[in-house]
């Protein structure tokens, strides 16, 4: 007869060598960590949007050329189109607070338009400011977490899934910076994340 498993129901029986976690299916190896955790150990920097309050530029304050005022609708086949977005000037940029985004970031749509992705490219200029429907995760120790992985594990269909039910739907979606701290991470060694993001 059929060898009874420990599944419970509706779940695949997951192999040997293989464990069950909130985001799919993984070797027992990897570690799923909360993004908290990886700033706590100083693997990421705090993730943060460009919420600018009261101080959010107007439509009177873009101009045609300066630091790129990326938005949810700014992100195109994964990459940011930095060249339709709107501009503010450098002197604008620096009343803002938060939000200034470097090449190298990850960066996540979490209101209106949630779980798109991009890294920021090679920029010619300092930096890009976020509005407050983007987030960008900054890796700080490149040793233990690999940018290209992240991205391509925010774009996993696990966490897309969990991303979105999170967030509620519609237009109205929207997943804030404190719940973001909770969202779990699959970590792998480092050697197999760079093989991750390579394929």
């Amino acid at each position: 007869g059929r060898r009874a498993s420990q599944d419970d129901g509706g779940g695949m029986e997951v192999k040997p060598g293989y464990k069950q976690t909130e985001v799919g299916v993984i070797p027992e190896a990897w570690e799923v960590v909360a993004v908290r955790r990886l700033v706590d150990e100083g693997i990421l920097e705090k993730p943060l949007d460009g919420n600018h309050g009261n101080i959010h530029p107007k439509s009177s304050d873009f101009v045609d050329h300066g630091i790129p005022f990326v938005m949810a609708n700014n992100f195109l086949n994964g990459q940011v189109d930095l060249l339709r977005c709107k501009f503010i000037t450098k002197q604008g940029a620096e009343k803002l607070q938060k939000g200034f985004s470097i090449a190298g970031d990850v960066l996540l749509t979490h209101k209106g338009t949630v779980g798109n992705t991009a890294i920021v490219p090679d920029l010619s200029i300092e930096y890009i400011m976020l509005t407050p429907q983007v987030t960008y995760y900054r890796v700080r120790d490149e040793s233990r977490l690999n940018n290209q992985f992240l991205r391509q594990y925010f774009d996993s269909q696990p966490f897309q899934s969990l991303f979105k039910s999170l967030a509620g739907g519609g237009t109205r979606a929207y997943l804030g910076i404190v719940k973001q701290l909770a969202l779990p991470i699959i970590k792998p060694p480092i050697d197999e994340q760079r093989a991750i993001a390579a394929m």
